[in-house]
């Protein structure tokens, strides 16, 4: 019988945050081909993997990751789409309940880049 386990990550590296306006984020999410942001806490974000390589693969099995961005906006409460002022719409998904997402946003609220 196979044995499941689950096992968090014990470390998560991200080379690069960027806060936008709501509009520009709903902009940049609609150009992209999975059009949905994720909302956590107040935050609607995206974050972005670095390309896939083997020295990456390694990384992970040594339970790390490495992300190369995390794009957000403050939007205060979860709804299921959001447009911007010029009508572009995006999904969101509500993240909410996922451990990892909550304490990247926790983190994230720690940093110099959310209160500029």
């Amino acid at each position: 019988m196979t044995e499941f386990t689950h096992k968090p990550y014990d470390r998560i590296y991200v080379r690069d945050m960027i806060k936008l306006n709501l509009d520009d984020l709903i902009g940049m999410m609609s150009s992209l081909e999975s059009a949905n942001a994720y909302w956590v806490d107040g935050v609607l974000f995206a974050s972005f993997a670095m390309t896939e390589s083997e020295e990456l693969a390694k990384k992970e099995m040594q339970n790390e990751m490495y992300l190369d961005k995390i794009v957000f906006a403050i939007y205060p409460n979860y709804t299921k789409t959001v447009k911007s002022s010029t009508n572009l719409e995006i999904g969101i998904l509500n993240m909410q309940k996922s451990n990892l997402y909550r304490g990247l946003i926790a983190w994230l609220k720690t940093q110099p880049i959310w209160t500029e």
